[in-house]
């Protein structure tokens, strides 16, 4: 019976699919912080505890407090925000960058669903491949992963412990 319940509580990797563009809303806590662009029926939200699990499809890792920053899942490594058992090697580089985009012009963009217009945006977004940003209400961060995600999130909410998104992304 305990390893029932031990398999049933690691998470579900349902990968993105190739070419399908996903919209939606996402929350995150301190208690789940890490970031996934996987397909919609997936949770976007995970513990640190899932990141092997996860490997590849786990992207980006919000750290909470007073001065909130996303990081790319090696970056949060690196930084040893994911503890000392995540072996890097499973992760896809990810990198963010703060989207020169108001509110309006995101949602404009999300609702076109037009993947290789978000794939330019989030290129030339990130295109000094920074691995974190700080982040403040109202922003519109960029990625972009060496595995061919390219994503957009509007930080709707922001707390010392947890955060809102409205966010769409698509695997090329």
């Amino acid at each position: 019976m305990n390893q029932v319940l031990e398999r049933t509580s690691r998470p579900q990797v349902i990968p993105a699919v190739q070419g399908e563009y996903y919209a939606y809303s996402a929350g995150f806590t301190a208690e789940r912080p890490v970031y996934t662009l996987m397909k919609c029926k997936a949770s976007k939200s995970h513990e640190i505890d899932d990141v092997e699990v996860l490997g590849s499809e786990a992207n980006l890792l919000f750290e909470f407090g007073d001065s909130p920053q996303v990081h790319g899942v090696k970056a949060a490594h690196l930084l040893g925000l994911l503890g000392s058992s995540a072996n890097m090697e499973l992760f896809d580089e990810a990198w963010v960058a703060r989207a020169d985009m108001s509110a309006e012009a995101f949602y404009e963009l999300r609702s076109r669903k037009n993947g290789p217009a978000l794939a330019d945006f989030c290129r030339s977004a990130c295109s000094e491949r920074e691995a974190s940003v700080s982040l403040e209400l109202g922003m519109v961060v960029a990625v972009v992963t060496s595995g061919g995600k390219y994503g957009l999130f509007l930080v709707k909410e922001l707390t010392p412990a947890s955060m809102e998104v409205d966010a769409c992304h698509i695997l090329l």
